[in-house]
């Protein structure tokens, strides 16, 4: 893939706030990978190896349930990101992305993260809102169904604690 495509790829996805230019220094901290149809892009657990831009392809999203039981959560397609929030919190992936195609990625190691961050790249600043805006967005449509659900009649146990849960995540900031 061209490198002014990944860079369209890039604004488009990750940043629509991004110059050529900044879209330019993100696409230059990346590394092309390749993984073929049926191997993992990233395991449940591991340490993060960065942020994903899936440029070309599809992939499977797998969570393991309480009892240790993969779950598919979906599959997406390009262009998308994966690892946004390992990327952020340097916390182990919170699932397993394994390719369901042939998929090309533009992979942001978290060295390459950090460096932009150091040298105050405006670039490296506009992706962290950017995937801020992302991950406040799944925690409101979460609060959105948290709220559907424990205001149910008929609200089971689980759901009641999802409630609890929801109201310590807004109490406490750390974790």
């Amino acid at each position: 893939m061209l490198q002014a495509d990944v860079r369209e790829i890039v604004r488009s996805v990750l940043c629509k706030g991004l110059s050529a230019a900044q879209a330019d220094q993100i696409v230059k901290a990346t590394v092309p990978v390749q993984i073929a149809a049926g191997h993992a892009v990233l395991h449940e657990g591991d340490a993060s190896g960065g942020l994903y831009l899936l440029l070309r392809g599809e992939v499977e999203i797998v969570k393991r349930g309480a009892d240790g039981t993969p779950q598919s959560l979906g599959t997406i397609g390009a262009p998308t990101v994966l690892g946004e929030m390992s990327l952020i919190t340097a916390r182990p992936h919170s699932a397993t992305v394994a390719a369901v195609t042939e998929c090309d990625f533009a992979l942001l190691t978290r060295s390459q993260f950090e460096r932009l961050i150091a040298s105050e790249s405006l670039a490296a600043y506009k992706l962290v809102a950017t995937i801020a805006e992302v991950l406040a967005g799944r925690v409101a449509r979460l609060d959105a169904k948290v709220l559907e659900l424990s205001s149910r009649q008929d609200c089971p146990p689980p759901v009641g604690e999802l409630a609890a849960f929801q109201r310590k995540l807004f109490s406490e900031w750390s974790f």
